[in-house]
């Protein structure tokens, strides 16, 4: 007889226990950082459900598929590997039965982390070789997503902040954006963290490779979700932090939108670039209404802006300078550097009535402190730069003047500090230098406005002055700083040893409140370091030194929170360093010099050009505009010449000239500068001739 098999019930129980006491997989360890988007999440073995009596295959099946995927999320697998058990799981036992936790726990370990797949995809764009799709797991996302709605679970803003941050190591921005749509659809409150997210995203993107064709389409995009990033955090009444700032800042240094740079003012720092002196008129809402009418306003505003820096205000002359905006330029850097003082009190109520006697009814606010910096050397270089970019010399020289004229203030505070013998000396914020004049000196040369550039080099010899003189005066009080010193230090090594009794007397003698201690003159709290002056600061060093450094993109704090309610943004003052300021006014006076030999060269070679050009239509018999009468009119070649007065120029031993070609040709056939004109070389004088074949 055949040999029968035991029936099922029999056999199952024994099977069972095989099973579970079969070896597990050999623990495979992967040295890999978690993301830092990881949550805290219970432990899955606790949130998952018991394992049924049921004895059944199907019933073991899933039970071992779920002890796979557990034991790849507590130890850490490979994303694949994780992908793998997950995908298995579902395929037996669906996604009803599966609790959020192991959805939530895959969602973060089904991909590489953040910082991982950054390096990744920085390599491939190195290599020459972009990835096909934005991210590589973006598929994956939408399914967990899919499956957590499909178990009659909802997503977390934990795990949309997981995949936001995923989509900006990538430079994901189209992704990114989706993600918010579907978040705010689902009825979840985003936070600052979910706008930072989506703004690096943008801003990752930007600074990735790009071809050009692409990139006008590229940034009418990013132009698009900015407008709308800015627009919900003002509906949701989401405060910017100063990691968004930074983010929204280096965004539309590219995009160039005026409109989005001014909302971003108004929400940011509390500042109105139509009305600068005033506050928002949408900072405070519905509150302006019950203003006017005389009603008690709360004199709190919220949400509270980021204060309002030197390095604030370089950004935005930097960011309407290259919009080119002149008028909003100007007004936004006079007004944020001299605010009104009492700006509200100039202006009027529409409610107002001039037959209305007694005493008004006046609201009761506390009064506006408009948002306001102290410029720097780099505010006046910048907007310098912008204004002769666009072409504006008037405004140009005036800020340039300007420049000087706070120079020379600050640096005679600073010397009205160090005679009154001050524990702390300020440095100095502002120097001319040669960025300053440099601009100017671009714009004169390209429109050939000699004015401007006999204007500049009258100039120059006396910022130089006052600079050798500045040069000579710190020279001479650091001399004095460091024989007080020396005198100090040989005075304590000269100081006679006592007793221990006699330095108790002393003690309690100067410890006294009825008599002092020896009166020396305060001395200022200045840095002296004699071994350092010798060192020459060079112009890399010191333009490092004088721009601020962007932080990198992704070490920017996402997690940052608004600012608390505090007192009045003051920034910190730098005490003088007396060995820097030296060595920067010795770089300053020689850059000026060669500065100066520059523009002369240019001014001679300029007027050369047109002495030649008006030559030429003289010889040609054409009139030219002659200024002191105002007119136009022919001029003799014997006029022109004493006129003009060409100097002899300067000859070069080194200068070789080049070797000419015989003619050879019969005359008449070759055209030359006289010869176009009718006119025998005999003809002309011999100076210029003379001039002539040197050009």
């Amino acid at each position: 007889m055949p040999n029968r098999g035991l029936p099922y019930h029999v056999l199952a129980p024994a099977l069972l226990s095989v099973a579970r006491a079969a070896p597990h997989r050999l623990l495979t360890k992967i040295s890999r950082p978690l993301s830092s988007a990881r949550i805290s999440i219970p432990v899955i073995s606790n949130a998952t459900p018991p394992p049924t009596s049921d004895p059944s295959p199907p019933a073991f099946l899933r039970e071992r598929k779920l002890n796979d995927l557990k034991d790849s999320l507590l130890r850490i697998s490979s994303p694949s590997h994780v992908w793998a058990d997950y995908t298995d799981l579902l395929n037996v036992m669906g996604f009803d039965n599966l609790p959020l936790e192991i959805h939530q726990q895959v969602l973060r370990q089904c991909t590489p982390p953040s910082t991982e797949l950054r390096a990744i995809t920085a390599k491939r764009l190195a290599a020459g070789n972009p990835p096909s799709t934005p991210h590589l797991h973006e598929g994956r996302f939408q399914t967990i997503i899919r499956n957590i709605r499909a178990g009659h679970s909802s997503p977390e803003l934990d795990d949309y902040h997981f995949i936001l941050e995923q989509f900006a190591a990538v430079g994901h921005h189209v992704g990114a954006m989706h993600v918010y749509k579907e978040l705010a659809a689902a009825g979840l409150m985003p936070k600052p963290k979910t706008f930072g997210l989506c703004l690096q995203a943008i801003a990752h993107r930007m600074q990735l490779p790009i071809l050009e064709r692409q990139r006008k389409y590229m940034l009418t995009e990013t132009h698009k979700m900015m407008s709308d990033l800015v627009r919900e955090m003002r509906r949701l009444r989401i405060a910017f932090t100063s990691a968004n700032l930074d983010l929204t800042i280096r965004i539309l240094k590219e995009t160039l939108d005026l409109e989005t740079f001014e909302e971003m003012m108004k929400w940011g720092y509390g500042i109105d670039l139509s009305n600068p002196d005033r506050p928002p008129v949408d900072f405070f809402g519905p509150q302006n209404l019950k203003s006017d009418l005389g009603m008690d306003v709360p004199a709190d505003i919220s949400p509270n802006p980021q204060p309002f820096s030197t390095a604030a205000l370089n950004t935005t002359i930097e960011i309407l300078g290259r919009i080119g905006n002149v008028s909003k330029l100007v007004q936004a850097f006079e007004v944020l550097t001299q605010p009104l003082p009492r700006a509200s009190e100039h202006m009027f109520s529409s409610f107002d009535d001039d037959d209305d006697f007694g005493v008004a009814n006046t609201p009761k606010t506390t009064p506006y402190a408009p948002p306001h910096a102290t410029p720097n050397t780099t505010s006046y270089i910048m907007l310098i730069r912008h204004l002769c970019t666009i072409g504006h010399a008037t405004l140009a020289r005036h800020y340039a003047n300007e420049a000087m004229f706070y120079e020379h203030y600050k640096d005679r505070m600073t010397k009205t500090q160090i005679q009154k013998r001050q524990d702390a000396v300020s440095a100095p914020r502002i120097s001319v230098n040669r960025g300053t004049f440099l601009p100017i000196l671009g714009l004169s040369n390209r429109t050939k406005n000699l004015t401007l550039t006999r204007w500049l080099l009258r100039k120059l010899p006396g910022v130089m002055k006052r600079k050798r003189y500045n040069l000579n005066y710190y020279y001479s009080y650091r001399e004095k700083q460091v024989s007080k010193a020396s005198a100090k230090q040989s005075l304590k090594r000269k100081k006679p040893q006592i007793s221990s009794a006699e330095t108790s007397v002393v003690d309690t003698i100067n410890s006294s409140p009825a008599e002092s201690p020896i009166d020396e003159p305060p001395t200022t709290e200045v840095s002296t370091t004699p071994a350092s002056a010798d060192q020459p600061i060079s112009l890399l060093e010191r333009s490092r030194r004088n721009k601020p450094q962007e932080q990198p993109l992704f070490e920017v704090d996402i997690d940052s929170l608004p600012p608390p309610p505090t007192a009045p943004f003051r920034e910190p003052v730098r005490t003088l360093d007396i060995d820097l300021h030296i060595r920067i006014l010795e770089h300053d006076i020689a850059e000026l010099e060669e500065f100066s030999q520059r523009v002369n060269y240019l001014l001679g070679r300029s007027v050369q050009r047109v002495k030649e050009g008006l030559g030429r239509r003289v010889w040609a018999g054409k009139d030219i505009y002659v200024a002191h009468e105002n007119r136009r009119r022919q001029v003799s070649r014997e006029d022109w010449i004493k006129d003009v007065r060409f100097l002899p120029r300067k000859v070069d031993a080194s200068y070789r000239p080049p070797a000419m070609i015989p003619d050879t040709s019969p005359a008449g056939t070759r055209s030359t500068f006289f010869q176009s004109n009718n006119t025998a070389q005999s003809e002309v004088p011999q100076s210029v001739l003379t001039h002539l074949k040197e050009r």
